[in-house]
């Protein structure tokens, strides 16, 4: 692997940071007034405050933020994040994650998996769009999920799409994924889980050229091979299957082989309700082709999705995105982006610091997102100079067959606002 030089991340994000003032026509709330005395808070400190906040109050996290004789009052700080518009958090998070280099692939292709993880909020019922309610007898909570795409192998954050709890549909946001990347000529191949499986998502990424990978339920395999029922009982069958796609309910469409016909309430977005169209769709458990993809390499690949359920608990408590640090709807949206944007800066100068393999070593060494997180932290403010050396140091050994039971705790949010 290439070295990778730990100011060259570093720069990176400052100079995406500068570009980003250069156009405050986009991204500042008043553009011929917001930033132009010279105050205790600067832009550039207004942009990476939330990203890098940890999980103490705002009025400590800015002591830990300034020099002593700088210091600002945390309700300076919430005016200077009123003064940036949430977009310009989210343009920090794509300018700077397409710049960062993808050097790892799977027979040329990027991996692409597809997740999403719900986050909370602080109690407020009377936001309906987030505000819920899970157990009967208790108060509510409030909710949005982070939809979002994630490269396994390289360890990054490509994309993500906030819903809240009350209008969230991960199959609606899939698709508006694969549209987003049709005309891209990039490799990729986009790996789900069975949460996914719709004819739509299948026919957006057919109809868009884009390799897919989804796990199939047995309900809904049983559905896809009507007609060729006997392949299921075969555990190692690798069979293509032809799957014609329809809004009528007219018998003559039934005589054609695998013949789906949508309903009224269901989504399809390459057949118009009402009339007689028919869309053609062929795959096998996906659209890799056989001759270079087997059974071994698709088992191979969709093993590889479950990196994106480790990176969002290493996003929400490595990344301190469970600390939510004001009520503002535009501030959770600073808060999410930001901690997505310090996610992949780690993981990038951790490219540096990742040991190479050594058949002299016992174990292959992975990253600890944890400690990797705050050094980087603290390598953006200045406390640390040698931060490649210093996550060296936390590098944890692969033990593979390693299982733990999964343990599921009720969470809430924690609140810092700073009143």
């Amino acid at each position: 692997m290439q070295h990778i030089s730990q100011e060259k991340p570093k720069q990176l994000l400052f100079s995406t940071i500068d570009s980003l003032f250069e156009r405050k026509d986009e991204f500042l709330t008043n553009p011929q007034s917001d930033f132009t005395r010279t105050k205790k808070i600067s832009f550039h400190q207004t942009i990476l405050f939330p990203m890098l906040a940890g999980s103490d109050n705002a009025a400590t996290e800015l002591v830990n933020f300034f020099e002593e004789e700088k210091l600002p009052m945390p309700s300076a700080m919430v005016q200077r994040r009123s003064q940036v518009r949430s977009e310009a958090f989210k343009e920090l998070f794509y300018s700077f994650s397409n710049a960062i280099p993808t050097p790892k692939k799977f027979q040329g292709y990027q991996i692409v998996a597809c997740d999403g993880s719900r986050i909370n909020l602080p109690y407020n019922p009377s936001d309906k769009d987030s505000f819920i309610k899970c157990i009967k007898g208790r108060k509510g909570i409030n909710q949005v999920h982070l939809n979002a795409l994630y490269d396994p192998l390289n360890d990054i954050f490509l994309d993500a799409e906030l819903q809240s709890i009350n209008q969230m549909n991960e199959k609606a946001a899939f698709t508006d994924f694969l549209d987003k990347y049709a005309n891209d000529t990039a490799k990729r191949i986009f790996l789900a889980d069975r949460g996914y499986v719709s004819y739509n998502i299948f026919a957006h990424a057919i109809h868009n050229k884009q390799m897919f990978l989804i796990r199939v339920p047995a309900s809904f395999a049983e559905k896809i091979c009507t007609d060729h029922k006997p392949w299921l009982a075969d555990p190692f069958a690798d069979e293509t299957v032809t799957v014609h796609i329809g809004c009528s309910q007219k018998k003559e469409f039934s005589r054609l082989e695998n013949y789906h016909p949508i309903h009224k309430s269901g989504r399809y977005d390459y057949c118009v309700s009402g009339k007689n169209d028919v869309d053609v769709l062929k795959f096998r458990v996906t659209n890799l082709p056989l001759c270079s993809f087997k059974s071994e390499d698709i088992k191979s690949l969709y093993a590889l999705r479950w990196g994106e359920e480790t990176a969002f608990r290493h996003l929400k408590y490595a990344g301190n995105m469970v600390y939510i640090h004001s009520l503002k709807k535009d501030f959770l949206i600073q808060e999410i982006y930001g901690k997505l944007t310090l996610y992949n800066f780690s993981s990038y100068i951790a490219q540096a610091a990742i040991k190479p393999e050594n058949k002299k070593n016992k174990h292959k060494y992975n990253l600890n997102h944890t400690q990797a997180q705050k050094c980087c932290a603290l390598f953006l403010l200045g406390t640390i100079k040698d931060v490649i050396k210093l996550i060296s140091k936390y590098l944890v050994p692969i033990r593979p067959g390693r299982k733990f039971e999964r343990i599921l705790r009720r969470q809430s949010a924690h609140t810092l606002s700073y009143r």
